[in-house]
């Protein structure tokens, strides 16, 4: 919570969708006055697919992208969200926190969000449309801490946002402070480039963030990757952050038995330089991997260190990198 007097509410569902607190036009509403560095992502599959698993489930849908701080180290100083447009009920955004450093009163931003899946090229050209779509309707609110309150304040020089990728450009320019930009892509750097409506050249999700944003990849700041977006060793050319194939129970039954070995997760910035961690300790004896894994192919040992698994209870393994501003 940016203010910690607030306490967050669930959105309030009804059986008039339009009318809901996520509605599209109750969405800013409620993301402003929640005072959460929260972008919730209304009527998600995860509520979908819970609701259908167990009827007895609380009836809360909790999906979507936060940001958490160390408050005795950090204050949030400024909260925003770009919507991103939709011709439906849902809704969702790009979470944009700008963070203080209480003993040197730096300040940096870090902004996340997540894409549409699949590996069609037509789910590529999705996830190109919301990273830059000029002619979409797109909005962005934001609030400001002023050493009092919390005010809502427009964004400077009258900031025109066509897709994620200016959002994230309009901090990374800001003077005097440094911008992380944390998402799942759901795009490999290696995925096929494809002619987009809002682009002369063809082009791909990995390529779009590096060129539109002026921000560098970890990856390539720690050499597990080249700009192109292939592996730093020959040796090992799967270099990834998902390992997973589904079962016969999954909810998505068309990628039932789909052996998905990727690098779909991905952190831009402007920092100086930036330095990964291997693995995190729980009490001294158990860890948990963390990105990127490598391998020699998709056989042999990518079909055996499957996600989830007794030690990583996701299909995602965490990205831990250390980043000097």
């Amino acid at each position: 919570m940016v203010d910690s007097s607030k306490t967050y509410k669930p959105p309030n569902y009804t059986e008039n969708k339009g009318n809901d607190d996520l509605s599209p036009d109750k969405y800013f509403q409620h993301i402003l006055n929640s005072r959460a560095a929260f972008a919730p992502k209304s009527y998600s599959n995860a509520y979908l697919f819970r609701s259908k698993r167990d009827g007895k489930a609380p009836d809360i849908d909790d999906d979507g992208c936060a940001i958490f701080w160390k408050k005795e180290i950090l204050k949030p100083v400024e909260l925003g969200f770009l919507r991103v447009p939709s011709d439906t009920e849902k809704s969702e955004a790009v979470l944009a926190l700008t963070l203080q450093h209480l003993e040197t009163d730096m300040t940096f931003n870090v902004i996340t969000t997540h894409l549409p899946s699949g590996d069609e090229p037509k789910k590529e050209l999705e996830r190109l449309a919301v990273l830059n779509n000029p002619s979409a309707r797109w909005a962005a609110r934001r609030i400001c801490f002023d050493d009092t309150s919390w005010k809502e304040l427009p964004y400077e020089n009258n900031a025109n946002f066509v897709g994620i990728t200016s959002y994230v450009k309009y901090f990374a320019q800001r003077k005097d402070t440094k911008t992380i930009f944390a998402l799942d892509a759901n795009s490999r750097p290696s995925f096929p480039r494809i002619k987009s409506d809002s682009s002369s050249d063809e082009t791909n999700v990995w390529h779009t963030i590096l060129s539109q944003t002026t921000l560098e990849s970890i990856w390539v700041q720690n050499a597990c990757i080249k700009e192109n977006g292939e592996s730093s060793d020959p040796k090992n050319p799967f270099v990834v952050s998902v390992n997973k194939m589904r079962g016969p129970s999954s909810n998505q039954p068309p990628k039932i038995g789909e052996h998905q070995l990727e690098l779909i997760d991905h952190v831009f910035t402007n920092g100086k330089k930036s330095e990964l961690v291997t693995h995190v300790d729980f009490n001294k004896k158990d860890f948990v991997p963390t990105a990127p894994k490598r391998y020699i192919s998709k056989e042999g040992d990518a079909e055996i260190d499957l996600f989830p698994s007794s030690t990583m209870p996701s299909d995602h393994l965490p990205v831990v990198v250390n980043i000097t501003m």
